[in-house]
């Protein structure tokens, strides 16, 4: 729990006493303001009224009304402060990772690789989807990450149909839908990617719409290029289930930038208005949803590039990976 103040002059980290051991072992470059017994608001207000600052932007989309509403009375030393929201101008920085962050993004999904591969050893006939998920998380601390990177999907048949649906008690049958969808956290950056198969043979009608959401899935992938707009990489892929009848039953965009949050810009979806950029990681992850009958969504993120984008992930994509 913190805040940041960016000045011309110099930076400034105000957090509370729980935390004045960690920051003085990991903030840098920063004067670090502790406050015990007040506020950060209060601190906040002194260092404004010592250096007179008449004009401050503030992260709009990380701030709720009431807290921007007590921060609009804060006084400087000369007067009112003139308060400026922003949009996204700390996530664009971020959007183009340096060797280093992509190396870390690769790390964090080769724990998805190793946690997905051991994993579907687990799946047997009877398991629930809560079983499924404890075991999860204790693989992904097992191979070294410090925790999920979201709250895990584990579901099972036609649950399945519910793109963000919650693991429960239902339990795993011979024909069911399996969809894993989860992430890792390493070295504060997250990992994303989706899997969903058969448990047992599919019939003809799974082994279908499974190549379809596939062959969507690469054709999306094929369009992650930069220079690309993000509502193109979309439609590259939307198309593919249109012409096979199936565009209702896609009711999410195509993906998102990840990094040190799971959900980062750009984005790719048909209201997007991102152009791609060389450097930045984005999921690629088309889905459809049928009620009473599955889902299938497909996920892995890539690096974009001028040529072809680099995937992260590289858990076995089969309907069929038992």
């Amino acid at each position: 729990y913190a805040q940041l103040l960016i000045t011309p002059e110099g930076s400034y980290f105000f957090s509370d006493g729980r935390y004045r051991e960690q920051a003085d072992k990991e903030v840098r470059g920063c004067a670090v303001r502790i406050f015990v017994g007040s506020t950060w608001l209060e601190i906040f207000a002194e260092e404004i009224s010592d250096h007179g600052w008449k004009t401050l932007g503030i992260e709009a989309a990380h701030l709720n009304v009431s807290t921007f509403e007590e921060i609009k009375k804060l006084p400087s030393g000369k007067g009112s402060v003139d308060w400026r929201p922003t949009v996204s101008w700390v996530e664009e920085l971020r959007v183009c990772k340096d060797e280093s962050e992509k190396e870390t993004l690769r790390r964090s999904s080769q724990v998805v690789d190793r946690v997905f591969a051991a994993l579907i050893q687990e799946l047997e006939e009877g398991v629930s989807e809560r079983e499924i998920l404890r075991k999860m998380m204790n693989l992904l601390w097992e191979e070294g990450a410090t925790g999920p990177s979201f709250d895990p999907i584990v579901l099972f048949g036609a649950r399945s149909s519910l793109p963000h649906g919650k693991p429960g008690d239902a339990r795993l049958n011979e024909g069911d839908w399996v969809l894993l969808d989860f992430g890792a956290v390493v070295d504060g950056y997250c990992s994303d990617c989706t899997r969903t198969f058969v448990f047992g043979d599919p019939d003809n009608l799974q082994r279908e719409r499974h190549a379809l959401v596939h062959e969507a899935q690469r054709a999306g992938i094929a369009a992650a290029r930069a220079g690309v707009a993000g509502k193109d990489a979309d439609a590259a892929s939307r198309r593919v289930l249109e012409e096979a009848g199936l565009a209702e039953a896609f009711m999410h965009g195509l993906g998102h930038g990840v990094g040190l949050e799971i959900y980062e810009a750009p984005r790719l979806a048909s209201s997007s208005k991102d152009v791609l950029k060389s450097g930045a990681v984005v999921t690629v992850e088309p889905g459809i949803y049928i009620p009473g009958w599955g889902g299938i969504r497909i996920e892995d993120a890539v690096v974009v590039g001028n040529g072809d984008p680099e995937p992260l992930t590289f858990c076995n994509h089969s309907i069929c990976p038992l």
